[in-house]
């Protein structure tokens, strides 16, 4: 489809929503635009994280996978599945 028909497709959209708006009840057409005013706040957070989100994602992975690293060269004490930490092994402090 090239541009006219997009556009033309967009402005009969458009009209049909606007004839469909009239014809509702005064809380329907309330509800509806209530939600018409949130579409470009939810297009707009759509486009941040489509842009931003593969790089958060792989920096979160990386972080991920130091600290597994990190946890599997520490020198802990081992009960099963359970890593028992030398620092835990000190005195607390009374409360």
């Amino acid at each position: 489809m090239d541009l006219t028909r997009w556009a033309s497709a967009l402005v009969v959209a458009v009209c049909v929503l606007m004839l469909v708006r009239m014809v509702l009840p005064a809380k329907r057409r309330a509800r509806l635009d209530q939600g018409l005013k949130r579409v470009p706040q939810v297009l707009s957070r759509r486009w941040h994280t489509l842009r931003h989100g593969r790089r958060h994602r792989a920096a979160a992975e990386r972080l991920a996978r130091d600290a597994i690293e990190r946890a599997r060269k520490t020198n802990v004490e081992r009960d099963g599945n359970v890593i028992k930490p030398d620092a835990f092994k000190g005195p607390r402090k009374p409360h």
